[in-house]
């Protein structure tokens, strides 16, 4: 494993966002418990969630499935704070890290990021002077590493990038699907990434699942190639063997999908 920001982490990392749920309004405890149990007794200890996942659900439910029964040391932390959704003016959005902090009960957040960035969200971090808000937090140990999730265009990566040339990292929506999609742009907002120094959480690896179900024309070529391995399994090391990689994020639902 390669050491990024000073941090030794495995390639494979939990993402919360679609966690088992007993009812539409209640995440399933018991086999969240279970999830991140078999997780970390794989080695694995990278967790990421958000302020607006399940509104609020996930951020309570790791609490109490990993916060509330791991030393604090033992994993890694992140969240999101998501300024263009649930908020009217800078105080709004800047409260969101102290009810994330406490949801989860973290005391601080290994990684923590603002939220979404593209075309239509990216100003209201800049309104609200999120970008110094985050640095000042890091300067009180509430943070240890800060960046921004990304779904724009290359061209606006760059202006940020620029802008805010001490973001530590960025975490970018990659699969082998969309390398060359001219909307998504995986493979040329990496490079943007690359080319700035930035190392590389990703996301959406198996595109929400879509590359764990392939035609048969697709799927062949993978069994012909590698019989023993599964469909997410060719999905997932794509990403995690590009260079500059911290993690990859599988947001995972049931036990057996993290199996």
């Amino acid at each position: 494993m390669e050491k990024y920001l000073g941090e030794t982490i495995p390639k494979l990392g939990f993402g919360l966002m679609r966690l088992p749920a007993a009812d539409p309004q209640t995440v399933d405890l018991e086999q969240t418990r279970e999830m991140v149990d078999r997780f970390m007794a794989a080695g694995l200890k990278y967790f990421d969630t958000a302020y607006v996942y399940g509104q609020g659900r996930s951020e309570e439910a790791i609490k109490a499935a990993l916060v509330d029964r791991y030393p604090r040391e033992a994993y890694y932390l992140a969240t999101k704070m998501c300024a263009w959704l649930e908020c009217h003016d800078a105080e709004s959005a800047r409260q969101q890290l102290y009810t994330s902090l406490k949801r989860t009960g973290a005391g601080y957040f290994d990684f923590y990021l603002l939220h979404s960035l593209q075309s239509d969200t990216w100003e209201s971090y800049e309104k609200y002077g999120l970008w110094d808000f985050v640095r000042e937090q890091k300067e009180k140990g509430l943070i240890r590493h800060w960046g921004f999730s990304f779904h724009g265009s290359p061209e606006l990566l760059e202006q940020l990038l620029t802008s805010h040339p001490d973001a530590e990292f960025v975490q970018l929506q990659i699969n082998y699907a969309d390398w060359d999609d001219p909307i998504i742009a995986s493979g040329r907002n990496y490079e943007v990434a690359r080319r700035h120094g930035k190392p590389v959480v990703i996301m959406e690896p198996v595109k929400g699942g879509t590359l764990a179900q392939l035609p048969e024309s697709v799927s062949s070529i993978f069994r012909e190639a590698a019989p023993e391995a599964s469909l997410p399994s060719w999905a997932i090391r794509f990403a995690a063997s590009q260079e500059g990689v911290i993690t990859v994020l599988s947001g995972m639902s049931t036990l057996a999908q993290m199996e």
